[in-house]
């Protein structure tokens, strides 16, 4: 077992990079190239989110441009590989998956030869055997997260897949075997920047807390026109934040917020191996640049759990867009939508096609789409709304044909106080019907307990470059 390639001792400030909110987000080379400057001790950065939805978990694709994936990470493996310090790369691909993972590996086997660089690459898998998932549901060791959704074996081997969260343990064993370059599948994001500040003995909480804070790259900095990179530092009783770019800031109200930002508490987080505790804390302005924050509290968890996400097709989804301007029908869309249900069900029937192969939702942009029935100002009548219908089907051409349907019913329907004789709605696009592809619904959003924290996230050291596989 080869030593970590770096040894700082614990009461020597440890400085960190974090390049972006996600690879494939982008961020400035002046940011990057002045905290290479300053002096770095490694590099990380997030690369994936559950936020997009099932869709791309389910596919097996990213959410960004494979384009811009590339961009981002030539620079970060430049940078890393020229000044000897490892780079740490979280949910690699957008969720973590195998797919996700070998996307990336390629990306990076590319620009290692194309730049003529050296890498001991780390690929740590995050897809856990169903078959251990199962048992440990059998074993009443897998727990519901909000939104609790049911799952039950059938669920687990019916989803088209399944990742789990991995926390700071298997980088570190990554970084332990010698890798400089780690992709990991699906990762706590603030795990990401506690992995080596833990393993090299520094305070826990300051440093999940560091990870957290900076987990979103310049997120926390003034001000936002993109993302780009920040500078954390930690020390034995504080750490500081400040941006890579010069012509930005941070404020304590801003590091504060982003505690705040995806957590159900404003004061804790929960991460596999414990619970960060920030209610303490203070937040001092060093200058108009930098934050210092001190007082966080850690306590470990009893039990070592994992998030697991998971994804199932659901069918097929088309879609149409378009735009409604008539005062009367504004006045009335909520009897008007309502008939698009009632006839787009009673032709589905005649095509064959039971309603209980397909789901139609209208969405109102201008009047209620984003918060449904919870909008608390739904009674005060725009000037124009977007209609978007959208149906989800067992087929393709199912998914097609009860949109053709339900279009052809919203353009033509006839409601109280019609003027014309046709031609409810403006269509933006011609085709009007667009298929989407196949659909996707979480099917597992739980917590697993583990025996051990490296149990189901397998390592796999590839040396590139003019080195050999390991």
């Amino acid at each position: 077992m080869n030593p970590a390639p770096f040894s700082a001792p614990p009461q020597k400030p440890l400085r960190m990079l974090a390049a972006t909110a996600c690879i494939g987000y982008g961020f400035t080379e002046t940011a990057l190239n002045r905290a290479l400057d300053l002096g770095v001790d490694f590099i990380g950065a997030d690369a994936g989110s559950m936020d997009p939805g099932p869709y791309y978990l389910g596919a097996g694709k990213p959410y960004v441009s494979p384009e811009a994936i590339e961009r981002d990470l030539r620079l970060l493996l430049k940078a890393a590989r020229r000044h000897d310090i490892p780079l740490i790369i979280g949910s690699s691909g957008g969720s973590g998956g195998t797919p996700h993972l070998q996307l990336t590996r390629e990306i990076v086997e590319r620009i290692v030869e194309q730049e003529g660089l050296d890498a001991r690459l780390a690929i740590i898998g995050a897809e856990p055997p169903r078959d251990l998932i199962a048992r440990r549901l059998a074993e009443n060791r897998i727990h519901g997260l909000w939104p609790e959704l049911p799952l039950d074996e059938q669920t687990i081997r019916d989803s088209e897949r399944i990742v789990a969260m991995m926390g700071a343990e298997p980088l570190q064993q990554a970084l332990r075997q010698g890798a400089n370059v780690i992709l990991a599948g699906r990762c706590s994001d603030s795990a990401i920047y506690a992995a080596i500040p833990v393993m090299l003995g520094y305070d826990p909480a300051l440093a999940w807390h560091l990870g957290k804070t900076i987990e979103c790259g310049a997120t926390i900095a003034s001000p936002k026109t993109g993302q780009d990179c920040i500078i954390g530092t930690l020390g034995p009783d504080y750490f500081t934040v400040e941006p890579g770019h010069p012509d930005k800031r941070c404020t304590p109200s801003k590091v504060a917020a982003h505690t705040m930002y995806e957590n159900p508490s404003p004061y804790e987080f929960v991460e596999p191996s414990g619970i960060v505790d920030t209610q303490e804390c203070t937040y001092e302005a060093v200058d108009d640049r930098i934050v210092k924050v001190r007082g966080t509290t850690f306590q470990h968890a009893r039990t070592y759990t994992v998030k697991l996400e998971g994804a199932m097709h659901a069918g097929w989804r088309a879609i149409v867009f378009a735009g409604v301007r008539d005062p009367i029908l504004i006045s009335r869309i909520r009897a008007f939508s309502q008939q698009i249900h009632e006839r787009t069900r009673a032709e589905a029937i005649a095509l064959g096609i039971d309603p209980s192969q397909y789901t139609l939702t209208i969405r109102r942009y201008g009047l209620d789409a984003v918060l449904g029935d919870a909008e608390p100002q739904a009674d005060e009548a725009p000037h124009e709304i977007g209609l978007m219908l959208d149906v989800v089907a067992g087929t393709e051409r199912q998914a097609q044909a009860v949109l053709a349907k339900a279009r052809y019913i919203a353009m033509h329907t006839e409601f109280e106080g019609r003027l014309c004789t046709a031609g409810n709605l403006a269509m933006p696009f011609s085709p009007s019907d667009i298929p989407v592809g196949p659909a996707y619904r979480f099917s597992v959003w739980h917590a697993m307990e583990l025996d051990d924290p490296l149990e189901i996230f397998p390592i796999d050291i590839v040396e590139l470059g003019s080195r050999e596989t390991a």
